[in-house]
């Protein structure tokens, strides 16, 4: 929405980006608990690492097809908050049940039902972005967003956690892990707002803010959506392949301890959190393309480190921040591409869909994959694997048709919001 030529700092833009960041940073650093978890909770359950990498899939796929079913829902609703208020709720007490979980099939269960909860934030926090995103904040917004990962994930996540485990025991961990979810859920249920409920009428009347069953083919006769599918399954491949595995990795195979790990893998954490805004902010100014295709070169770099550097932690930690810069690549292949590559209406499922492929292959499949070849062939594979997702997913960027709105309106292009069709 327009908010006319003065734009104070408390508008509903900024508040917007500020809950969905919050939202979504606890929903991951919910989701990668049992991998901050798994070397104190491992021995209790007897567990190895092919059944850590189960673990993680079936979380995966539930997340997946949850993703893409209720992203849709929410574009035929027209409605975001009807949807984001309740799962809130569902996966903060989820996590609370996690710990509680006996064997290795009560925690297959409740992470498969996390995954259910969980799967729609994305798609739908980000809609609800980008319905709200001036445009030339649009890639930063989102990106934001999506950084919270990082910050709130991957850098406070394994502090916390490592630290409850240390001091009480890995249950504890998951119970500290659902306490912001709950919190998020009154700060939505008071808060949020519905971009349609806020226009003038005039304004709503010229909208497209309802998904109909009509339009539905059109996102997969989009271009771009088909290469964002194929990127995201490869830069799943190397997120989920990576971070699965290199707690474990760097405690068994560099033989850090678990606290130099959590100081690790917070370091890395806050590299995704600073690429993961960072590098949307750069396309907002040299396209989505380029910046897609380097930062997925860079992210080849976080798993080689691992393998071929082991230094102290501090050295670790520097390499870690700089080399997880291929955080950068996922609000541009999930939310920024597809989103400007579509009308409005249609980015809780375009979002899904990406969110849902990249799951169901990179996120389900290859964390299991990963996990029997660690088994087979030792703890570097799973690196490699991760490696290889990046390397290709750069080539596959080079096929994308750009979006930006500063570089189509250099070239005197159609609006980014027009779908580019095959």
């Amino acid at each position: 929405m327009d908010q006319g030529p003065q734009k104070p700092f408390w508008r509903y833009e900024n508040g917007v980006v500020l809950m969905m960041f919050f939202t979504f940073g606890f929903v991951f650093m919910e989701r990668l608990s049992v991998v901050y978890l798994f070397p104190y909770l491992a021995p209790d359950l007897k567990l190895n690492d092919a059944q850590l990498g189960m673990i993680v899939s079936v979380l995966a796929i539930c997340w997946a097809l949850s993703g893409f079913f209720f992203g849709t829902i929410s574009d035929f609703l027209g409605s975001r908050k009807n949807v984001l208020v309740p799962i809130t709720l569902a996966f903060s007490l989820l996590s609370f049940l996690t710990g509680v979980a006996k064997n290795f099939g009560q925690m297959l269960g409740i992470r498969a039902l996390m995954g259910v909860s969980e799967g729609p934030v994305l798609p739908i926090a980000q809609a609800a972005v980008m319905a709200d995103s001036s445009e030339a904040r649009r890639g930063f917004n989102m990106g934001f967003v999506q950084s919270a990962l990082g910050l709130i994930g991957s850098t406070f996540g394994p502090l916390i956690l490592t630290w409850a485990a240390t001091k009480y025991s890995w249950h504890a961990g998951f119970y500290v892990a659902g306490i912001p979810g709950l919190i998020m859920f009154f700060v939505l249920l008071f808060f949020m707002k519905e971009p349609n409920k806020r226009m003038s009428k005039e304004e709503l009347a010229k909208s497209e803010h309802r998904l109909r069953k009509e339009d539905f083919p059109v996102v997969f006769r989009t271009w771009n959506i088909w290469f964002t599918l194929l990127i995201a399954i490869l830069m799943m491949t190397w997120l989920f392949a990576f971070t699965s595995f290199a707690p474990t990795f760097l405690v068994e195979y560099d033989h850090y301890t678990g606290e130099q790990m959590g100081v690790i893998s917070a370091a890395m954490g806050l590299g995704t959190f600073f690429w993961g805004f960072m590098g949307p902010y750069i396309s907002d100014k040299w396209g989505r393309r380029p910046t897609l295709v380097l930062f997925s070169f860079i992210a080849v770099l976080s798993p080689l480190v691992l393998i071929f550097v082991h230094g102290s932690v501090a050295l670790m930690c520097v390499l870690g921040f700089l080399t997880c810069a291929g955080q950068a690549c996922f609000p541009l292949f999930m939310v920024v591409i597809p989103g400007e590559s579509l009308s409005p209406k249609y980015v809780g499922t375009a979002v899904g869909l990406v969110q849902m492929v990249g799951e169901l292959i990179g996120g389900a499949v290859m964390p299991t994959v990963a996990g029997v070849a660690a088994d087979h062939f030792g703890l570097p594979a799973p690196m490699w694997i991760a490696a290889a997702g990046a390397f290709v997913s750069g080539i596959m960027a080079f096929f994308i048709r750009e979006t930006a709105p500063v570089r189509l309106r250099r070239r005197g292009q159609v609006a980014a919001s027009e779908p580019v069709q095959l």
